[in-house]
Formats: C-alpha cells, sequence, structure tokens
C-alpha cells in the first residue's frame, strides 16, 4: 500500500510539470495511470480497514475503537 501511495504522488508531480509544457498526449497517459494507481490504492486501503474491523469483532472490541 505504501508503494502505491508514493506512486500516486510521483504521477501528481508528473502530471504538474505536463501540464505546464503543454504536452496532451503524455498528460492523458499519465493522467489514466493516476487513476489506476489511485483505484489501487482505495482497494487496499478498504481491505485493510475491513481486516481491522474483523479482527475487532473477532476480538469483541466495541466499534468506537476501530478507526
Amino acid at each position: 500500500m505504501l508503494a502505491e501511495h508514493e506512486t500516486v504522488h510521483t504521477l501528481g508531480r508528473e502530471i504538474f510539470q505536463v501540464r505546464q509544457s503543454g504536452n496532451r498526449e503524455e498528460l492523458h497517459r499519465l493522467l489514466g495511470q493516476l487513476r489506476v494507481h489511485s483505484h489501487q490504492f482505495q482497494e487496499g486501503l478498504g481491505q485493510a480497514v475491513k481486516t481491522m474491523r474483523d479482527n475487532a469483532t473477532a476480538l469483541h472490541l466495541p466499534p468506537e475503537h476501530i478507526s
């Protein structure tokens, strides 16, 4: 998950630079990559939250202890 997070930030910086240069083709390519990596990061984050909830339920922790 950390690698996907860093990739999203790296792509964001690249997109900012390419946007200033006016290369629309490269911009669209990078935006496509950003969507893919952002989705993968969100999926991983969602799975991590689900795992934490499942573990808390198995340990019988009150819901307010789960972020």
